[in-house]
């Protein structure tokens, strides 16, 4: 038996159905995964993560969506978590990227095919999401010397947070709602 039950549509609030509704807009998704629907009994944490992913999850000025998925790409396959390593692969797919080459790619991260600006932003997104312990002041003045502006090494900071707290709900909830 599962830890959590998802609540049937008539416990859901017209408040956290909307939210729920405003997440699978956001993704383009018809319904929201269960891991969002299993929150629904918790109307702030659904708030929270709407409002997170409306504003640092998806879609950051100065950066290219082939970069924000080849970073999501990278911290889910660090985390291993299938759901978003699946997700970003699909969207890589949807941009010409052949699963051999994102294999390669998740094998050794100095292949990513990008240049600049968004190969830095996947290397710093990587290394905040998987190391954030080690981060030191001169990892961030050498971002700045690389042409980040303060706010884009904030952007980075917390694309690389909001992606590793998805994947804590994510993986925590598919846990708590598996059969035994």
């Amino acid at each position: 038996m599962a830890f959590f039950d998802l609540p049937s549509d008539e416990e859901l609030s017209p408040e956290v159905r909307q939210m729920l509704q405003d997440y699978a807009r956001l993704t383009g998704k018809e319904a929201p995964p269960p891991t969002w629907r299993a929150f629904a009994r918790s109307p702030k944490i659904v708030e929270a993560r709407l409002k997170a992913a409306q504003n640092i999850g998806f879609h950051l000025p100065g950066f290219s969506w082939d970069a924000e998925m080849f970073a999501l790409m990278l911290i889910a396959h660090a985390k291993r978590c299938q759901t978003c390593f699946g997700a970003s692969r699909l969207e890589l797919d949807k941009l010409g990227f052949d699963e051999t080459t994102l294999d390669g790619i998740c094998a050794n991260p100095g292949m990513l095919p990008l240049k600049g600006r968004n190969r830095l932003f996947v290397e710093y997104a990587l290394k905040v999401a998987t190391d954030s312990v080690d981060l030191k002041p001169k990892d961030f003045r050498e971002m700045e010397a690389k042409g980040f502006s303060k706010d884009e090494i904030q952007q980075i900071i917390a694309f690389a947070a909001y992606w590793t707290m998805h994947i804590v709900f994510t993986q925590s909830m598919y846990a708590a709602l598996a059969e035994e």
